[in-house]
């Protein structure tokens, strides 16, 4: 289980191992269920990792704004107990996203009341 928290704003973290080919780092990322993809992190903890440039794609932000080809890479991420290939969108914000395209095959649980984020395999009956 990977276990986060809230902050006093109501903003939901989790921390992330991200991996490049010269290096790694551990973050902590927002839990956005606004993002539908992997992970977003900041130029400034992404270019040290030596990501590869997987293809440019086109992104639609929360405002309506459209962004024409935005460069996505391919690094890895230690989730959920193992490392995965991840796509990862770079972003000029000091903020790393955690996005529901990592999510899939997980159970979120928010606790505002203690401020504790839980993400765990998910239950099935």
């Amino acid at each position: 289980m990977i276990e986060g928290r809230i902050d006093p704003f109501g903003t939901a973290y989790v921390g992330l191992k991200v991996a490049g080919l010269r290096g790694e780092v551990e973050i902590e990322a927002i839990l956005d269920t606004g993002f539908n993809g992997q992970v977003c992190l900041p130029l400034s903890v992404a270019v040290p990792l030596g990501l590869e440039l997987a293809y440019t794609s086109q992104f639609e932000l929360a405002d309506g704004t459209l962004v024409q080809d935005e460069l996505v890479f391919v690094g890895k991420a230690f989730w959920r107990g193992e490392y995965r290939d991840v796509e990862i969108v770079l972003t000029r914000s000091e903020e790393a996203l955690l996005g529901t395209g990592l999510l899939e095959g997980a159970q979120v649980k928010l606790d505002f009341a203690r401020g504790t984020v839980s993400v765990d395999k998910a239950v099935t009956s």
